[in-house]
């Protein structure tokens, strides 16, 4: 492998170009890889690349499509896999339009990034103005679908399996099943209910104090107060 070859024509390079020190720490790098794997193309994380460079992974996603667009290199890349790297022997020693591609490219990024989030903004104004239509209008009508609802028996086995559980709240639990039913599956602030099981385990507890308050209260004897004997 031509190492020192390769590290001259490079400095030379950047001399007519300027990479600038990330890039240029960079190449050097894979260069380096390049050598002591005695290849010219060769495989490396960009997990690796970063921790040797002491820079972020998303520096080394910018940087490696700098020095792909000066034609210094190729890569390839693949979800769970290293990148695929393979120098570039014979390039020229002075890129005038890659200045000129890279700001097209910015550019062009901008723009598409600019026009999802103007997309983004509308469907949540949408959005919003459906959620207000519904509210001033005064409709309750559900947004949880049918087959999101439990049955009464799904319902009450469920409590069953929560360790706060005892048959004598069946009756509440039904009473609580048939409230939610009655306001199409609705909490007490109008909103839907999406997680009627994690709901349910959270308000247990409170369904069995009121349980005992109601059962205390009624067990609570009247006293008479004993007559005075003159």
């Amino acid at each position: 492998m031509y190492y020192l070859e390769l590290i001259d024509r490079f400095w030379k390079f950047n001399q007519n170009n300027d990479l600038g020190s990330t890039a240029i720490a960079m190449y050097l790098f894979l260069l380096k890889t390049g050598y002591e794997n005695n290849r010219y193309d060769f495989k490396i994380s960009d997990i690796v690349t970063s921790k040797n460079l002491g820079v972020t992974r998303k520096t080394v996603k910018t940087t490696k499509e700098k020095l792909r667009n000066y034609g210094l290199i190729q890569f390839e890349t693949k979800s769970g896999y290293p990148c695929y790297y393979r120098l570039i022997l014979h390039y020229p020693l002075k890129v005038i339009e890659v200045e000129k591609q890279e700001k097209t490219i910015i550019e062009r990024n901008s723009k598409c990034k600019s026009n999802d989030l103007e997309k983004t903004i509308r469907i949540r104004e949408n959005e919003s103005k459906s959620k207000n239509k519904v509210f001033n209008s005064g409709k309750t009508k559900s947004t949880v679908k049918n087959n999101d609802i439990p049955s009464l028996n799904d319902f009450i086995e469920y409590a069953k399996t929560l360790d706060s559980y005892n048959k004598s709240l069946d009756n509440q639990l039904k009473t609580k099943y048939e409230s939610w039913l009655k306001d199409h599956w609705r909490n007490k602030s109008g909103k839907p209910i999406s997680n009627w099981k994690s709901i349910l385990k959270s308000i247990l507890p409170y369904l069995i104090n009121h349980d005992e308050n109601k059962t205390l209260t009624q067990s609570i004897p009247s006293i008479k107060r004993p007559q005075v004997i003159a």
